[in-house]
């Protein structure tokens, strides 16, 4: 079934909402979290990240009639570098939403050279399937029981041509419904401790976490 989905930038209230549709779970995968992951706290607590807009983010909010269902975050502190995130309710999770957001890095068309990284809990196999759906690929990390992925983004043209050829992969790994694409990720991308728990990340590039869910 087509999912018919609105996208736009992300408000307080909208965001809140989207947080308060997300199980204790996914907001644990969303940041990394080991401990109890009350929707009110967590959006208090990470508001900022969640929030965070131009001139050092992007906070697109997509919705489906109206209600909140996916957010994508953009964080960059540092020119060429960023990091990104997405959160899907439960409710709406495997329909698409978080795929279709990522696929806005592409057709934003302006970001091309750009390094960008994610962090997923070891395991968390659905987030793995989209970083990679989208490009991403794994680079060393610090921390124990994370993965970090990284993309150097390609210009449009480029990525078009890497999404055609994807599709004939017969081993590719499939989230949200999208196939696996090859885009180049750089080698010399490294991970840092801290990644993705909604606080400062202080990487070489200085930039805050926003992770992926578990699908």
């Amino acid at each position: 079934m087509t999912t018919v989905m609105e996208v736009g930038p992300a408000d307080h209230a909208c965001v809140a909402a989207l947080v308060e549709a997300c199980s204790p779970d996914s907001l644990r995968r969303r940041f990394l979290m080991g401990g109890p992951a009350r929707p009110a706290e967590v959006f208090q607590r990470y508001q900022r990240f969640l929030l965070a807009g131009p001139p050092d983010g992007v906070a697109l909010l997509a919705l489906c009639g109206g209600v909140p269902v996916g957010l994508l975050n953009f964080v960059s502190e540092t020119p060429g570098q960023a990091e990104i995130g997405v959160l899907v309710a439960d409710a709406w999770q495997r329909r698409g939403i978080g795929s279709a957001l990522s696929r806005w890095l592409w057709a934003s068309g302006r970001w091309p050279g750009w390094t960008v990284r994610a962090t997923v809990q070891s395991g968390n196999t659905g987030a793995e399937a989209l970083l990679r759906g989208q490009g991403f690929r794994p680079v060393p990390a610090y921390e124990r029981g994370e993965r970090d992925f990284a993309l150097v983004v390609p210009d449009w043209a480029t990525m078009t041509d890497v999404m055609e050829e994807a599709a004939d992969d017969e081993d590719a790994a499939r989230a949200d419904g999208v196939q696996r694409r090859a885009a180049g990720a750089d080698p010399r991308c490294r991970g840092d401790r801290h990644a993705g728990r909604g606080r400062p990340r202080r990487s070489a590039a200085g930039v805050p976490a926003a992770l992926l869910p578990g699908r």
